[in-house]
């Protein structure tokens, strides 16, 4: 590619392109990591949050950048370029770095899968890509999700690395989207996209054929600083990522996606909105009964009723399913066809997960919940799957070196919104998980149904052989994790510790849903 061509197409930089210098000067690739730089490179110097690529600029030149991009308004010396360099790399100043840097990169690396949809909000995201997924599969659909859980089909995942990120760096992203689809014949992605994401532009160089709203609560304020800040950065999906004939599908039961809906009907954009209540919604959730392996939706679809059955419990469950369905519509499926495909939904992995069903029936959930506000949103939703004389039970713990106040908080809810609670260990890190257990039970102090249940998998024995017919007990905490992060300890059971003293940490192989079902099958 052209130096040149970038020019004219990105524009907003430094080089003359009437330069007969630079006209013919050619790009051979691009990357932000001075460490990834070959012969003939551009190298992007994006700022960071512990490091500034403006930093790197010396190592990209020495081996082989041809062209360096910076930020409008650098200053010839913040790049660390000796005379020389400077005589012989072209340095581009563009407006938004990030984007630039997204977008080249989407010129390097072509290719998508035909139709793509994102879905973003505090809560949601994951289980609403798995559920569009499995609806678009279910239509024929060459079908495949991507973000906190990684890159799954149905029922398969494609890695068994942690996926880290819920939305992928600008070069990776594009990278596996041409593959995606010249390799591996994917047709429909589904993919998560954070507010971190949207706001540092990764997304940039995608346009999307339809885009999701689930909700807005509290959080990544440490980020973001104020909830406006948050939700702008949710909103550049629709104002700046949507195609301009693409479709929004919008929770206008949320205060925030009745902002966003509002705002989208000024500018045309076709809008499917979804939720428990309101008049003129498109998708509409009249009634849910819930039961111990899922739950019976009525729904009514823009304007028609429906009914069937979900093999997923929880009410924001339910509503993850309506914006998955109104994504689904949006992208061609027909709506009929779509609601007869929500029976078949699969379990999303550490979401609500049905881990297994006892031979009394008794029904085992696995979920991610990890803070107060989500152990209390998890077992009021779970409440109404008991049977009518069956229990909830709660088996969770709290992770070391990790905020020690929500601890006796989470006790007290546990206590409270369950029949029984077994408190274990989550990922103790370096800290004591005896110690953890007696704090998280010092919330529940005066209940008789709270008890130190021990190590997680002891624990988990305890509460599935106390589990009777009509029972429903949540496994909370880790969801998809498949690993405890403890203390490493020498043959005698001391603990290691680095030249300063600390406890060292290892990671052990521990997959709830696994251990659950091995200690079933064991009985």
């Amino acid at each position: 590619m052209r130096l040149a061509d970038l020019w004219a197409k990105y524009g907003n930089s430094t080089l003359n392109p009437d330069s007969d210098a630079t006209q013919d000067l050619f790009i051979f690739g691009i990357t932000d990591d001075s460490r990834d730089v070959r012969f003939g490179y551009l190298f992007c110097a994006l700022p960071g949050a512990k490091e500034d690529g403006l930093a790197f600029c010396s190592q990209a030149a020495a081996k082989g950048a041809q062209a360096i991009a910076v930020a409008e308004g650098t200053r010839d010396e913040a790049l660390g370029l000796s005379e020389y360099e400077r005589e012989k790399i072209v340095v581009l100043r563009v407006r938004d770095i990030r984007a630039f840097y997204a977008r080249v990169v989407a010129d390097f690396h072509p290719g998508r899968p035909a139709t793509v949809a994102a879905v973003t909000g505090t809560n949601g995201k994951t289980s609403t890509v798995c559920f569009l997924r499995d609806l678009w599969g279910a239509d024929g659909r060459s079908a495949t999700s991507l973000g906190t859980l990684g890159l799954q089909s149905r029922e398969r995942s494609h890695s068994r690395l942690e996926a880290g990120l819920t939305t992928y760096d600008a070069k990776t992203l594009h990278i596996m989207l041409g593959e995606l689809e010249r390799t591996h014949g994917v047709t429909h992605l589904a993919m998560e996209a954070s507010s971190h994401a949207l706001d540092q532009q990764r997304l940039a160089g995608v346009t999307f054929d339809a885009a999701g709203f689930t909700n807005l609560t509290q959080d990544h304020l440490d980020y973001h600083l104020s909830m406006e800040a948050y939700f702008q950065a949710k909103m550049r999906l629709f104002n700046e990522r949507l195609k301009a004939d693409g479709v929004a599908v919008i929770n206008t039961r949320d205060t925030a996606g009745i902002q966003i809906a509002s705002a989208l009907q000024s500018t045309g954009t076709r809008i499917i909105s979804y939720g428990e209540a309101g008049s003129g919604t498109d998708l509409l959730l009249r009634e849910r009964i819930p039961h111990a392996l899922g739950q019976t939706l009525k729904l009514a679809a823009f304007g028609a009723a429906y009914e069937v059955e979900a093999p997923v419990a929880g009410a924001f469950q339910a509503e993850n399913i309506l914006c998955a369905l109104g994504l689904a519509v949006a992208t061609g499926v027909p709506v009929d066809r779509a609601i007869a495909a929500i029976g078949n939904l699969s379990s999303v992995p550490g979401r609500l997960e049905l881990a297994a069903v006892l031979a009394n029936r008794a029904a085992v959930y696995v979920d991610y919940a990890h803070t107060p506000d989500a152990l209390d949103n998890v077992l009021r939703s779970v409440r109404p799957h008991a049977g009518a004389n069956g229990k909830l039970h709660v088996l969770f713990g709290c992770g070391g070196d990790r905020d020690p106040g929500k601890r006796p908080i989470m006790g007290r809810i546990a206590a409270h919104r369950s029949d029984c609670v077994w408190v274990t260990d989550d990922n103790p890190r370096t800290e004591d998980p005896d110690a953890i257990r007696r704090q998280v039970l010092s919330g529940a102090a005066g209940s008789n149904h709270a008890t130190d249940a021990g190590p997680r998998r002891e624990a988990l024995q305890r509460a599935l052989s106390a589990l009777r017919a009509g029972d429903v007990l949540v496994v909370a905490g880790k969801g998809h994790e498949d690993y405890q992060i403890v203390i490493e300890r020498d043959a005698a059971g001391l603990a290691l510790r680095d030249s300063r003293g600390r406890p060292l940490t290892k990671k052990i192989p521990f997959s709830d849903a696994k251990v659950i079902r091995e200690i079933i099958a064991a009985h």
